[in-house]
């Protein structure tokens, strides 16, 4: 028997000579269904010019073609590896990515690193462009609907980096008074005069004057600091404190909070909330546009409300694929005057469950007195009656402008009395019991009401029942691949712009093997489940 030595560094030589296996081609021991396969056939279909352009044609060339390190890439996060040392480990390991490299040898993972970091987002959404018209040559996407949803994922950012705008307005806030308090010392100090100057000229000025009389600073115990120093001192102070709270509300911009680790992300109330005390946490509110199955595109926004993030996105759909979808599907968040009179004006038609929906199925709800569609409306006379028999007459119409300067006109109903009404706990429950001579008052928005109808019919028509169900089914389906099967519940990278960029990679990953699925399921050119299927 032969005795290996095993404490050599390479390992080439402790086993025997061993006889050359064909075939060579790794392509050759990988199935005809894998998903590889249809990956490497459908990307080869993208024009890649603008992702050449990244690297110059003089000098070395790259060891790997931007193309490949693409494709292997994608593949990666198909398969819900995102780290690219675990990219490099399975380039020498995985004979899918071996084939993908096409004979190239396992590049580093500072090579992808470098790959990822030079490809620009614009470069990323006209290659997801591409790929879903791909996409649409293989299957039929036909874009009559898109479902839209969002959900709140973690970003690459400690816990308790918080920076909130509250605090730092309220410090902001107190140094007035401190520059009063050192203007009024330096007067009683040094007998200078400067009540006209801000911490800036203070600051300045004392530094000179620390200058002309070749003061030396000292520090530490023991050292006796003139009161120039310490004025000098309190002036540093109060300038480089007003520069770094100027600077986080710069940062934060119309956020409440950010991340010192990473500036674009916002301190969320998160799903996840093991200790059960609805601790923040840095993340992203992620939205997804699925339509067939497919994910149509993909946005990141700062704040944790989806209300304001319909219309952006919208926007930025049919900036991508240049067409417009025929019905925008969504959840009771996106419900809003602004949301539902832009889709009207826009010509598209929405299906937006009202923020009202499932509570108003209630018997409490449709007993409620105190609401005006419980009420009977008299239109001679644009009133309402109320429980107890009184009129709630039209006093005026206010104007009211929402964060995003959205102008709602609404209409105030005013009742004549409601003395001695013996319905006042139940229809003014909000009011308390010690305010006197309080009468009822209600607001009407009648335009936002009537597109409400009109995205109500289409709820409960045959064709918006459809759509719920698939709502349901496709844009929840898709966040659970990602955050379950796949994996991907906290971002790598930091920065809106890389966060971005990761998503466009997973989402075209996520799309190939939605296909390749779709193809072995022999469910291609079907864009919607029926109600039999789902039962």
């Amino acid at each position: 028997m032969k005795q290996n030595h095993t404490n050599k560094l390479h390992y080439t030589k402790l086993v025997m000579p061993r006889q050359l296996v064909l075939p060579l081609d790794y392509g050759m021991l990988i199935k005809e269904t894998a998903p590889v396969r249809l990956l490497d056939a459908v990307l080869e279909e993208l024009d890649y010019k603008e992702l050449q352009h990244l690297y110059s044609l003089k000098g070395r060339k790259s060891k790997v073609p931007p193309h490949i390190l693409f494709k292997i890439f994608v593949y990666a996060m198909s398969n819900g590896v995102y780290s690219t040392r675990m990219i490099q480990q399975q380039c020498e390991e995985n004979i899918n990515y071996m084939w993908l490299l096409q004979g190239c040898s396992a590049p580093s993972h500072m090579t992808f690193q470098r790959f990822f970091a030079r490809c620009t987002l614009d470069i990323l959404m006209n290659l997801f462009s591409q790929l879903m018209e791909a996409i649409n040559r293989h299957d039929t996407l036909t874009f009559n609907e898109v479902f839209v949803d969002g959900t709140k994922l973690e970003a690459n950012a400690n816990k308790y980096t918080f920076v909130w705008r509250k605090a730092v307005q309220k410090r902001l806030d107190t140094l007035p008074s401190k520059l009063a308090i050192l203007k009024q010392d330096i007067w009683n100090e040094l007998g200078l005069d400067t009540h006209c100057m801000n911490d800036e000229c203070i600051y300045t000025f004392l530094s000179k004057e620390i200058e002309v009389h070749h003061m030396e600073l000292v520090q530490g115990k023991g050292k006796h600091k003139t009161p120039l120093q310490r004025l000098y001192e309190r002036a540093e102070d109060l300038y480089e404190k007003r520069k770094k709270y100027e600077q986080q509300l710069y940062i934060m911009g119309e956020r409440n909070s950010y991340s010192k680790t990473d500036h674009d992300a916002t301190f969320m109330r998160m799903k996840e909330d093991h200790m059960r005390n609805g601790q923040l946490k840095p993340a992203y509110n992620v939205q997804l546009a699925v339509h067939s199955e497919y994910i149509m595109g993909v946005g990141i926004f700062p704040k944790p409300n989806d209300t304001n993030t319909l219309i952006p996105f919208v926007q930025q759909l049919e900036q991508i694929h240049s067409r417009r979808f025929t019905y925008v599907v969504a959840d009771a968040g996106y419900d809003s005057h602004e949301n539902l009179t832009w889709l009207k004006n826009n010509h598209y038609l929405s299906c937006i469950k009202p923020q009202y929906y499932e509570k108003a199925k209630t018997r409490t709800c449709s007993k409620d007195i105190s609401k005006a569609r419980n009420m009977e409306y008299i239109p001679e006379e644009d009133a309402f009656r109320c429980a107890k028999g009184r009129k709630l007459k039209y006093a005026f119409t206010r104007k009211a402008k929402n964060k995003t300067r959205f102008v709602s006109e609404r209409k105030v109903y005013i009742c004549e009395s409601c003395n001695r009404c013996g319905y006042k706990k139940e229809c003014q429950r909000y009011v308390k019991p010690t305010t006197k001579n309080q009468v009822k008052r209600i607001e009407i928005t009648p335009e936002y009401d009537t597109v409400l109808a009109e995205n109500q019919d289409r709820l409960i028509s045959d064709t918006g029942i459809q759509l719920r169900i698939n709502s349901s089914i496709q844009v929840e389906g898709a966040f659970g691949v990602l955050k379950q099967d796949l994996g991907f519940r906290r971002f790598l990278h930091r920065g809106s712009g890389n966060v971005h960029k990761m998503l466009y990679l997973l989402s075209m990953g996520f799309n190939i093997a939605k296909l390749h699925n779709r193809i072995q399921a022999g469910r291609v050119n079907t864009t919607l489940f029926t109600a039999k299927e789902t039962a």
